[in-house]
């Protein structure tokens, strides 16, 4: 394990939290945020889904992580909304995966979606 990954796994130990922060407000709060955007492709058009993954890329680059994630867990700049639920559930996933996921494969994965969706099979979004 790199100097980075051990760094970051002692950072972010969910444990230390009750299940009543765990499972708050904001846990309901993002939750509801990752099905709809996870619907996306159904509900908007493709272009308003790609505004929308530039701008979850530049929160990630100006806050240096995710707005929710730092108020839901305040004093660990590591977090990351998946991680702690995937490991509760016994999913054997590390915190840097689960990181690349959240980051990066999961937006792709609903953007290439709403593409195929919209574009190749000339259906169209919900909502506009």
């Amino acid at each position: 394990m790199n100097s980075c990954s051990r760094k970051n796994n002692q950072e972010f130990n969910y444990r230390r939290y009750s299940r009543a922060v765990l499972f708050g407000p904001f846990f309901w709060l993002h939750l509801l945020l990752e099905v709809l955007f996870l619907l996306s492709p159904l509900l908007l058009f493709w272009k308003s889904i790609l505004l929308g993954v530039v701008l979850l890329e530049l929160q990630f680059f100006a806050l240096n992580g995710c707005l929710i994630n730092k108020w839901h867990f305040p004093n660990d700049k590591e977090a990351v909304f998946l991680y702690p639920y995937l490991r509760m559930l016994g999913v054997n996933i590390s915190y840097r995966h689960s990181k690349i996921l959240m980051r990066y494969v999961v937006p792709m994965i609903v953007l290439l979606l709403a593409l195929f969706w919209q574009v190749v099979k000339g259906r169209e979004a919900l909502l506009g």
